[in-house]
This record gives C-alpha cells, sequence and structure tokens, in this order.
C-alpha cells in the first residue's frame, strides 16, 4: 500500500513511448504515446505529494551530470535522476498520466536529451515531403496554433511543445496539441482540461501516424513498415513564426539564426551538441508573417505547408530511419 504522501503508479501495459523515451507508467494517457519501437531509453515516473524534506518552490533549479530538480509550472518541483532513469513530481494535488505525457514530461525529455547529447528546442514541428520542419516562436507566437492548422491542411504532428534531435532526426512527442480558448473555438475542438501548468487548455488528441501507399506511414515515404515519424524524421529546416499585417514568406538571414537557436533552446545550459548545433544553420530557414486574425489560419497554413513541400522536394532525400534495436535499460 502507498504511504500517504505518495501517489500509486498508472497500471501497466504495452510500452509506449514520446521524446526518445519508453514509458511504462503512464498507460493512462496511452492515447498520447506512439507504440515503443525499440531503442527507447526506458524512463520510469512517478508522483507523490509533498513530503517533510521537499522544496516544492518554484524558485532555484538545478542540473548537473547526473539529476535535476525543478519547478513544476502551476506548483510543486520534479527530481531528475540519470542513474535511476526516473522522474519523481512532488505535487500538492496527483498529476494524471496525460498531465504528465503534456506538458509536465516536457523538462524530463529537455533533461535526459542534454544527457545523451542531443539538442533539445521549444518548438513545434510537422513533417511535410518527408522532413520534420520546426516551427520556432516565443510565448504567445502561436505554436500550437499554426501546428494545429498545418496538421487540418494535411501535413504530419510531430510534436507539440519540444522537439529533441537525435542526430539530424526529430523524435515524436506526444501525439496532441493544446490550444487557447479562441483557436479551440474557431476550430470547433478540443476538451477543457482547466488549467495545466500556467494555463487553461483546450486539448486536442491526435491520430498515430497513417499508412499510404505501401503500408509505410505517410510521414517518411521510405517503403518501410517500421520507418515514420515513430522512427523519428530527418529534420528539413525551420520556420520562425512573427506577426503582420499580411501573409509572407522569407529567408531568414544567416546572422539572425545562432540567436534564435540558441534562444530555443530547451534548457538553458551550454548545448551538449555544439558541433550538431552549427550544422542546424546549414539547414533552410524561413520567417513566417502572417495576421493575428483566426478567419485566416486555414489560408496561411495551407499557404506555409506549400512552400516547404517546395523546400523538401528540393533537398536530397532523406536517409532511411535506423532500425529498431532493442529498448535501452540504461540511461548512458
Amino acid at each position: 500500500m502507498p504511504t500517504a504522501t505518495e501517489v500509486p503508479d498508472a497500471p501497466p501495459g504495452p510500452v509506449r513511448t514520446a521524446y526518445g523515451l519508453a514509458l511504462p507508467d503512464l498507460a493512462g494517457a496511452a492515447h498520447l504515446l506512439l507504440p515503443a519501437r525499440g531503442g527507447e531509453t526506458e524512463w520510469r515516473v512517478h508522483r507523490r505529494a509533498p513530503g517533510p524534506g521537499d522544496d516544492v518552490e518554484t524558485g532555484a533549479a538545478h542540473v548537473d551530470a547526473e539529476r535535476a530538480w525543478l519547478g513544476v509550472p502551476g506548483g510543486g518541483r520534479v527530481l531528475i535522476e540519470r542513474a535511476r532513469r526516473a522522474t519523481t513530481f512532488a505535487t500538492a494535488r496527483a498529476l494524471s498520466d496525460a498531465e504528465v505525457v503534456h506538458p509536465h514530461l516536457a523538462s524530463t525529455a529537455a533533461t535526459v536529451a542534454h544527457w545523451h547529447g542531443r539538442l533539445a528546442l521549444h518548438a513545434a514541428a510537422v513533417v511535410a515531403g518527408g522532413r520534420a520542419w520546426a516551427l520556432l516562436g516565443d510565448r504567445g507566437a502561436g505554436k500550437s496554433t499554426a501546428l494545429y492548422s498545418l496538421v487540418r491542411a494535411g501535413l504530419e504532428p510531430v510534436t507539440d511543445d519540444v522537439l529533441v534531435l537525435d542526430g539530424a532526426r526529430a523524435l515524436p512527442g506526444p501525439r496532441c496539441v493544446d490550444l487557447r480558448l479562441p483557436s479551440a473555438e474557431h476550430f470547433g475542438t478540443g476538451d477543457d482540461l482547466g488549467v495545466v501548468g500556467t494555463r487553461r487548455r483546450w486539448r486536442v488528441a491526435l491520430d498515430e501516424p497513417a499508412a499510404g501507399p505501401g503500408g509505410h506511414p505517410t510521414g517518411h515515404p521510405t517503403g518501410d513498415p517500421g520507418a515514420g515519424v515513430a522512427a523519428g524524421v530527418e529534420l528539413g529546416g525551420f520556420v520562425h513564426l512573427a506577426w503582420g499585417e499580411g501573409t509572407a514568406v522569407r529567408d531568414v538571414p544567416l546572422e539572425r539564426r545562432l540567436p534564435a537557436l540558441l534562444d530555443a533552446l530547451a534548457l538553458r545550459l551550454p548545448p551538449p551538441d555544439r558541433v550538431g548545433l552549427l550544422r542546424l544553420l546549414a539547414l533552410p530557414a524561413v520567417r513566417l508573417t502572417r495576421p493575428r486574425r483566426l478567419e485566416e489560419v486555414e489560408a496561411v497554413a495551407a499557404h506555409l505547408a506549400g512552400h516547404l513541400h517546395r523546400l523538401s522536394a528540393q533537398a536530397p532525400p532523406p536517409a532511411p530511419p535506423p532500425p529498431a534495436p532493442a529498448t535501452r535499460a540504461a540511461a548512458g
């Protein structure tokens, strides 16, 4: 039996994955995760109420080579431990599996990515032309609305909040997008979750990647039935989101690309793969300027989707995804 300060873990079920992590303790949110293919790092998730020794104020944060203490948006603390391959949330109210998966798993995703030498960005991402395109922007730039409008325009989602890059591959995040009320009302969709983290959210669960001709997922047309978003998609480039009176897509000057990438790092630490970060500067980067008016969001999405398809067609064919090895039992 759990003690008074513990919350029982979710019942066991088929292992699902996000951000390159196999997550056996989040069976209650399996519909928001993809099936594990193998090669993911098994990661445990625990939840408990704050104990006498817990400092649950969200002020100080600490990350080193073995553990991280971070604040939980909305109140509480999260301990991320490399050796135990585990995350423990200490919050006054127990977080549900769905709340852990999104948005609270993002801090674990970014921290473990850092330990693995991977880059993690605050970004949404979609697949166009067999390549992943990251959507960059400050808070309030409309990343989630842009993501969902592109999904409605026929593109495959990769992630809503944090983009983890394994070399040139974009790893999939949770299969959902959290909208704000105006966007939810405009699209006529979204379950009202109330306040999760720091804001009220209207959640849209997204289907698993669809199979295209030949049985392969549409996100990565290689002919490999195991390929697609679940295996990671080669990064094609970046879309910098901005507001303006009209709709325009223009190249981002090279000198503005590095500051934007540094601002987008999910952890305010020196990037673990500096060479990889510099290589990202060679990828296409465009600035999408569009009006705030939601009645124009579908036309903007169609315009951007077409542009991304053209950019993908100009690049060499994406590399095939790696084979699916056994799930890793150690974080490395």
